[in-house]
């Protein structure tokens, strides 16, 4: 079958592997559509071939593989953070907080070999494309946040980093009724979050008094809330920098280690501050009830490639100047 390969130092092809076979409460599914992930990135930019690191995906069953409540031909998208099921934690419905994490192939892939219990089935009304957003990183990380923070459509929000999670937070917030400001260095992408988003207004992060302009923005008390999507320091200190005085922080950026001012940022200000890294899988219905009720997931979507123009997507992906990019097997 076809299947994405990283060659490294930002290469990749198409290479063909012998069809994944499931295991033990797993199912072999048929991929109509995987999207891009910024995550990935690591390993393109990184030396030596490595498979390629997909994740978000929807298919159709193709083998059940005796699995329960499931038939061949069904539609699904994939919940890829998988727990042991038997932990408190898994029990509680929080598998991301497991010991024993799984994560399925690579999705890049014609095939791949999912967890069964971790297959969400799409209902008739929901096409793949809205699938493959409200079952990944995309939809599913600003839904989860939205829920943790509590965003109110009397809300102003900055959103640092307009990358994918970032532009599927301006979507969502958006059409939740909040007003939104997506502060990014990437021109290309202020303009589409602006025009294709419903974004209030952006501001050049690439440009000094970054918390001084959303200030202004705000009748100089600062955001309500303020959301990290960058995976960079700079951006979380001006989190706690620009917030109002008792907002919100939330924080989807994965890095390493960044810094604030704990009396000023912090504890006069009486912040809370959230992290969120992956939706559950309880909160996929009520992503499927938005879309109902006229939320469109697909216009993050910027560009529909064939697999064998993988390497556009993550050159695009790399310049910043793109939205969501999905691919086709």
């Amino acid at each position: 079958m076809k299947s994405l390969q990283f060659l490294g130092d930002s290469r990749v092809a198409v290479v063909d592997i012998p069809r994944p076979k499931p295991g033990p409460g797993q199912m072999l599914v048929k991929v109509v559509v995987s999207a891009l992930c910024g995550s990935e990135m690591h390993s393109f930019y990184s030396p030596g071939v490595k498979p390629g690191g997909g994740h978000e995906f929807a298919g159709v069953v193709e083998d059940p593989n005796g699995q329960a409540g499931f038939s061949k031909g069904d539609r699904v998208a994939v919940h890829v953070v998988t727990g042991c099921g038997v932990c408190r934690h898994c029990r509680a419905g929080n598998e991301i907080f497991c010991e024993t994490l799984a994560f399925p192939p690579n999705s890049h892939s014609e095939y791949s070999t999912p967890w069964a219990h971790h297959c969400l089935k799409l209902p008739d009304d929901i096409d793949w494309e809205t699938g493959v957003l409200i079952g990944g990183d995309a939809m599913g990380v600003a839904y989860h946040l939205s829920r943790r923070v509590g965003v109110n459509a009397h809300d102003t929000v900055a959103v640092f980093g307009l990358g994918p999670i970032g532009l599927g937070i301006v979507s969502l917030w958006s059409f939740l009724g909040a007003r939104v400001i997506g502060v990014d260095f990437s021109a290309w992408r202020r303009e589409f979050a602006e025009k294709k988003l419903g974004c209030w207004k952006t501001v050049d992060a690439g440009k000094k008094g970054v918390v001084d302009k959303l200030r202004k923005l705000t009748g100089r008390e600062g955001p309500d809330i303020c959301l990290e999507a960058t995976g960079k320091p700079a951006p979380v200190t001006q989190c706690f920098e620009a917030v109002r005085k008792g907002g919100k922080i939330g924080i989807v950026g994965e890095q390493g280690q960044a810094t604030f001012n704990p009396s000023d940022g912090l504890i006069h200000k009486e912040v809370n501050v959230y992290g969120a890294w992956y939706f559950r899988l309880q909160e996929f219905p009520g992503m499927v009830e938005l879309c109902r009720r006229g939320l469109k997931p697909k216009q993050v979507i910027t560009h529909r490639l064939p697999l064998e123009e993988a390497q556009k997507g993550y050159d695009l992906m790399a310049a910043q100047q793109c939205g969501k990019v999905v691919f086709r097997p």
